[in-house]
C-alpha cells in the first residue's frame, strides 16, 4: 500500500524556505481569523452583558397592542355593567389597576420579578447648567433584582436611596456634565413645569453611554408626583427572567396577559445589535480573504514543486503509481500545509488575543460602550474553525496542482520532450 502522507510529507521536507513561507503564511491567515472571532465576540457578549444588566428584561408599555380588543365576558340573564368613560385626549397615558397587572405577570412562570416605574423625559437644572435626562422612579429594592445597576455605583451609595424621599442616582456622564457630585443638590422640571428638589445620594458607571448620559433614578413616589400619576398607575411595568434569553416568548405572554404592549430587551435594542452583527460579518470577510491570500501562497508553492519535480513524478509513474496516487500525494502536502499552519496560527493567535486584551483603549464618551481595555473572548470552537477553515482552503489550492501533476506523460518526460 503507498503511504502518500509520508511521500507528501518528504517531497515539503525538501523545500523548506518554500514551505516555511507557505506555513507562515497560513498560520498568520488563521491567527488573524482566531483575532477577529475574538474581539468580535468579545464585544457582542459585553455589549449583551451590559445591556442586560442595565435594563428589563422585558417592558410593559403603557398603550394597547394594535388590534386589541377586551375579552367578552359572559352575561347571565340578570346583570350589572359598569361602563368606564373613553380615553380623554389630556389624560396622561398611564398603566391602570397597577396591582392587578402586577399579579398577573407576577404569575407567568418564567417571571422572576415584575416592579413597576415611572419613566419621563425631564430636565435637570444646576445652577445655569441645564440637562435633558430620562428620568426614572423605581423601587429601589425591587430594582435591584431587575438590573445590576446596584454593583455599578461608583460614588455614593445605591442603599441610600430608598431612605430619602428627594434622593437621585445620576449617570456619570450625566453627573460629569451638570458639574454635580454626591451630595449635591438640582431640580428636576417635568413635562407639565412642574420641579421637585433633588439630592444626589450615588453615581452609577454602566459602561453603556446612551445610560450613562441620561440616567437619573429616584424613588417612585416622587416620579409618580411629578408626572401627574395616582398611586396605583406607572409608565411601565418592568420584568426580570430567569433566562434573559427566554424574553421574546415571555414579552409575548405577558402581552397576552395584560393587554398591554410588552417589548423584549432584544427588541428595544434590535438597532444596536443589528449594527454589531453587520459589523462582525464584514471584519469577518475581510479576514477570510486574508486566509484567500494565504492559500495562493499555498498554490505557489505546490506549482512549483510540481514544475521542479516533474522528472521524479515521471519515475513513481513508471514505478507503478497511478493517476490517483499522484493526486493524492499533492492533495496530502496542502492538508499538512493546512494542518501545520494552522497549528502555529493557534499559538500566534493565543499569544494575541492576550496582548489585545491588555492595551488600554479609550474611544471617547462618545462611544457606544467604555471600558478600560478591548473586551476579547476565547473560546474552543474560534481554533475549531480556523483549523476547519485553513485545512479546506489549504486543500482547495492543491487541487489544480495535484490535477496537473496527475496529467503529465511520464514517457514524454523521461524523453525530454517536456
Amino acid at each position: 500500500m503507498i503511504d502518500h502522507l509520508r511521500i507528501a510529507e518528504a517531497q515539503l521536507r525538501g523545500r523548506p524556505r518554500q514551505t516555511a513561507i507557505a506555513l507562515a503564511s497560513v498560520g498568520v491567515g488563521s491567527a488573524m481569523l482566531i483575532v477577529t472571532l475574538s474581539l468580535t465576540t468579545g464585544l457582542s457578549e459585553d455589549f449583551l452583558k451590559k445591556t442586560t444588566e442595565s435594563s428589563a428584561h422585558v417592558e410593559v408599555l403603557a398603550r394597547r397592542p394594535q388590534g386589541w380588543k377586551p375579552e367578552k365576558l359572559p352575561l347571565p340573564g340578570e346583570s350589572v355593567l359598569a361602563l368606564s368613560r373613553h380615553h380623554v385626549p389630556d389624560e396622561k397615558r398611564a398603566i391602570r389597576a397597577l396591582s392587578g397587572v402586577l399579579a398577573a405577570l407576577r404569575s407567568l412562570p418564567s417571571v422572576r420579578v415584575a416592579t413597576p416605574a415611572v419613566e419621563a423625559q425631564a430636565v435637570l437644572v444646576y445652577g445655569t447648567v441645564r440637562r435633558s435626562a430620562a428620568l426614572s422612579g423605581v423601587v429601589p429594592e425591587a430594582e435591584r433584582a431587575v438590573t445590576s445597576l446596584d454593583t455599578k455605583v461608583v460614588r455614593g451609595s445605591w442603599a441610600a436611596l430608598p431612605g430619602a424621599p428627594d434622593g437621585v442616582i445620576l449617570g456619570s456622564q450625566l453627573a460629569r456634565a451638570l458639574g454635580v457630585d454626591v451630595g449635591s443638590h438640582l431640580q428636576a422640571v417635568g413635562p407639565d413645569g412642574g420641579a421637585v428638589p433633588l439630592r444626589v445620594v450615588g453615581i452609577v458607571a454602566s459602561g453603556l453611554s446612551r445610560v450613562d448620559k441620561a440616567l437619573a433614578l429616584v424613588n417612585l413616589p416622587l416620579a409618580q408626583g411629578l408626572a401627574g400619576l395616582s398611586t396605583d398607575q406607572a409608565t411601565t411595568v418592568r420584568i426580570a427572567l430567569d433566562d434573559p434569553l427566554d424574553a421574546p416568548a415571555a414579552a409575548r405572554a405577558a402581552e397576552r396577559r395584560t393587554g398591554y404592549v410588552c417589548r423584549s430587551w432584544q427588541e428595544k435594542n434590535a438597532a444596536s445589535v443589528d449594527a454589531f452583527n453587520r459589523q462582525n460579518l464584514i471584519t469577518l470577510a475581510l479576514v477570510f480573504f486574508t486566509t484567500l491570500v494565504a492559500a495562493f501562497g499555498v498554490a505557489n508553492v505546490l506549482v512549483q514543486l510540481v514544475a521542479d519535480k516533474r522528472r521524479d513524478i515521471a519515475i513513481l509513474r513508471a514505478a507503478g503509481f497511478s493517476r490517483h496516487d499522484l493526486a493524492m500525494i499533492f492533495l496530502h502536502e496542502g492538508v499538512l500545509l493546512g494542518l501545520f499552519g494552522s497549528a502555529a496560527g493557534w499559538l500566534l493567535g493565543s499569544a494575541l488575543i492576550r496582548a489585545v486584551a491588555s492595551i488600554p483603549v479609550d474611544f471617547g464618551e462618545s462611544a457606544l460602550m467604555r471600558n478600560e481595555h478591548l473586551q476579547m473572548a476565547e473560546h474552543a470552537s474560534f481554533y475549531v474553525v480556523a483549523l476547519g477553515v485553513s485545512v479546506l482552503i489549504c486543500a482547495l489550492a492543491a487541487v489544480q496542482p495535484a490535477r496537473r501533476a496527475a496529467s503529465l506523460e511520464p514517457t514524454a518526460i523521461l524523453r525530454g520532450e517536456h
